[in-house]
């Protein structure tokens, strides 16, 4: 069956099923107290896995981590190209602001992604989603490679953008749904290693010596583009959760066993299935649902880390380090991207391998405190420079940077996505998840158009202690709201949640109150 024949097969399931769709909040009531404690059997343990078998499970994660190898791909393509495009002698060129508009439109083409991307995930499914998204990035760099024009060069830049919006927001809550407890940390934090190796890998064939120019860059990114589509074609199988909440068991149970590497999945599926059943005739999610009293904590973390996450000064880190790199003796441009490239994958890797051992919690309190105390030691480098010897200013400089880009990396930079993926309930968890990826590249496109007049009017030294504050801030706010999410499963999870908002809603009802 084709993708189009695809797409409209579910469209008719789900209209034909529109009655039994879920929706944990309902629209204007609460759930009882007895509704929210009453827990099934199974959800209060973990389930099977059999880890001699996790060859599908492995091999799932590792091919829908393509897309954000592409998204990784997509927001470094501008880097090494730059002065090719802007390059008067040769037959085709841009202004320098025709250059920085095509580099920021991929934010604007990412958040289309992010406003859409939750009702293609809900209504044709994850793996279709990804599938739409490979889709984007085939198309848009095709057109990219022949452009002869800038109306053609734009248009694939937000084709490629939308794609990034699309497999910001689906791939962690694809790899959410399918990977055990046990493992869900470690392969979640999968998705931000894609999103650095695919900046490296861009980085890596963009460098003067390889001698690749901008069209043959972009052809290089359909290549992933069509292994991505390929494998939603062929290989990566539909999530068990999406597959139930759709009234699909039988599918949904062999999936499972694939993806488990075993036949012993009943009491998971039986485990899913009860959550869904205690919401299943009730409205679709809306807006105004996500803002309802038993969704609002899970909002205020899931959108609040994100937006920390955009404010934390990564930018402006990755902006100055080819001049601190520079300062310190490695003046190669091309040097100077590579070290923070491999800086990045090579932490990233051991974030994953930290996730299900010290917890998301404790990895992100690291993170902030760690970032912010480089952020602070950055803006003293910039106050004092002018009047402290070279080498020492270089270990200063050298150190700070270096610092932040592997705290960064240990935390802040993957786990907010893998909290988006855990939090939200499954009925809403497509809706909730786009709204938070909105605000992440809302918030992105916010800090690089702001980013220079921020730097001129507060000065490096002023800019990097503001990030120092709000990285402190970060660490409160984690302290205060983020709950340990390490081995529960995503069922647990909501119910950690809603037990939390019962016993508000009692004491808030009690005599002594």
């Amino acid at each position: 069956m084709g993708f189009t024949e695809d797409l409209d097969g579910l469209a008719s399931l789900d209209e034909s099923k529109d009655a039994d769709e879920t929706n944990l909040l309902g629209r204007d009531r609460l759930r009882s107290e007895h509704d929210v404690q009453v827990m099934p059997e199974d959800m209060s343990r973990s389930y099977p896995y059999q880890k001699d078998n996790d060859k599908m499970l492995l091999l799932a994660v590792t091919l829908v981590v393509i897309g954000p190898l592409m998204f990784g791909f997509t927001l470094g393509y501008t880097s090494p190209i730059t002065g090719q495009l802007t390059d008067e002698t040769r037959d085709f060129y841009l202004s320098d602001s025709q250059m920085s508009f095509f580099g920021a439109l991929v934010n604007i083409g990412a958040m289309c992604g992010a406003v859409t991307g939750g009702w293609t995930a809900e209504r044709f499914g994850r793996c279709r989603t990804s599938m739409l998204a490979s889709l984007l990035f085939l198309f848009g760099y095709l057109l990219i490679a022949t452009a002869y024009s800038y109306s053609q060069l734009l248009f694939g830049r937000m084709l490629t953008g939308v794609g990034v919006g699309l497999v910001s927001f689906v791939t962690p809550v694809y790899i959410a749904e399918i990977s055990p407890p046990s493992l869900r940390g470690m392969l979640g934090a999968a998705n931000q290693l894609g999103v650095t190796v695919g900046i490296l890998f861009v980085y890596l064939l963009g460098i003067e010596s390889v001698g690749l120019d901008w069209r043959h860059l972009a052809l290089f990114g359909c290549f992933p583009s069509a292994l991505l589509l390929l494998a939603t074609f062929t290989v990566l199988p539909e999530t068990p959760r999406w597959l139930l909440s759709k009234q699909q068991p039988e599918r949904a149970e062999s999936n499972l066993r694939k993806i488990r590497g075993t036949e012993d999945v009943h009491a998971e599926i039986a485990g899913i299935h009860s959550a869904l059943a205690a919401t299943a005739n009730q409205p679709t999610a809306t807006l105004k649902d996500l803002l309802a009293p038993q969704m609002r904590k899970q909002m205020v973390i899931g959108v609040g880390m994100m937006v920390l996450q955009q404010f934390s000064g990564i930018n402006a880190v990755v902006f100055y380090s080819a001049s601190i790199l520079a300062d310190a003796g490695i003046k190669n441009a091309d040097v100077a991207a590579l070290a923070v490239g491999v800086t990045q994958v090579v932490m990233t890797v051991v974030c994953c391998w930290l996730m299900d051992k010290a917890g998301r919690r404790w990895l992100l309190m690291v993170s902030t405190l760690g970032m912010s105390a480089s952020a602070f030691t950055m803006g003293v480098y910039f106050n004092i420079k002018e009047t402290i010897d070279p080498a020492t200013g270089t270990v200063l400089s050298l150190g700070s940077l270096m610092a932040y880009i592997i705290f960064f990396s240990l935390g802040l930079g993957a786990i907010p996505w893998v909290l988006m993926s855990e939090i939200f309930p499954a009925p809403t968890r497509g809706l909730a998840s786009s709204m938070a990826t909105l605000v992440n590249w809302s918030c992105s496109f916010v800090v690089t158009q702001s980013f220079k007049g921020m730097m001129n009017t507060l000065t490096p030294a002023g800019a990097f202690t503001c990030y120092a504050l709000e990285l402190a801030g970060t660490f409160a706010f984690v302290l205060v709201l983020v709950p340990e999410t390490k081995g529960r499963t995503l069922e647990q999870i909501q119910a950690l949640f809603t037990h939390s908002h019962v016993h508000t809603q009692h004491c808030s009802h009690s005599p002594e109150a």
